[in-house]
């Protein structure tokens, strides 16, 4: 029961902030005032995605009542440390790969002189797939880890490590690994541009664009939805 009701959560929130994220790009900014709509729609879409990720870390701590909203919107602050995880690790990540770019002659130079191994491309390839790793699945489970503590502990979230070891325990990154790649890049990669060849271009292609990018969306929600808990389940340590 849990699951559908942070399930819809995530997806009406998704709906929302992608919406308002839309609209900021489509959004002239020749003139002062559309700047000005500009920067409001940009936070409106920062705010919807700090208040779906509280909501979810709410929903799955208390369940769905009355009060939800509510307390989703307590939640927004703590969307500051946890974005500031996330800018951290990808910051760093990128600055890795991007050093290997810069020095992926020598690298391969090395390899040569030293192992005599002429093709190393499934080195670079193993970097640029740990590089979205730790992007996409790593990063995510720190930053909704932080933010669940921080909910619950403001700043001292900071001086503890229960969210730290509970974000990369062994067992929680293999499961959160596993639901990001069969629901979540499977689905926007094989599933949402897939068109069968013989649709004929009527309102069947139409029903059938809508039908498909409902499925990828709920399966996406879903697999959001269980990589939020995975991040906030708290351990036996923590409940003692």
């Amino acid at each position: 029961m849990k699951l559908a009701a942070v399930t819809l959560w995530v997806l009406a929130g998704a709906a929302l902030a992608g919406g308002a994220y839309w609209a900021f790009l489509i959004t002239p900014e020749s003139t002062i005032g559309s700047l000005a709509v500009s920067a409001a729609l940009l936070l409106a879409a920062l705010l919807l995605v700090a208040i779906t990720v509280s909501g979810a870390i709410v929903g799955w701590r208390q369940g769905v009542s009355s009060s939800h909203l509510r307390a989703a919107v307590a939640g927004v602050p703590a969307i500051v440390p946890a974005g500031l995880v996330i800018v951290l690790i990808w910051w760093l990540v990128g600055g890795i790969t991007d050093r290997v770019t810069v020095y992926s002659g020598q690298i391969n130079a090395w390899f040569i002189a030293t192992l005599g191994w002429a093709d190393v491309s499934w080195l670079f390839t193993g970097i640029v797939w740990v590089a979205l790793w730790l992007k996409w699945v790593v990063a995510s489970m720190l930053a909704v880890s932080m933010m669940a503590s921080f909910m619950v502990s403001g700043w001292r979230a900071f001086g503890a490590t229960s969210w730290l070891t509970r974000a990369v325990s062994p067992g929680r990154l293999v499961a959160a690994t596993l639901l990001f790649v069969v629901l979540v890049a499977a689905p926007w990669i094989y599933l949402a541009p897939w068109r069968p060849s013989g649709l004929p271009a009527t309102s069947v292609e139409l029903m059938f664009i809508v039908a498909k990018l409902s499925v990828t969306a709920l399966l996406m929600a879903i697999g959001f939805a269980l990589i939020i808990r995975q991040a906030i389940r708290m351990t036996p340590a923590e409940h003692s």
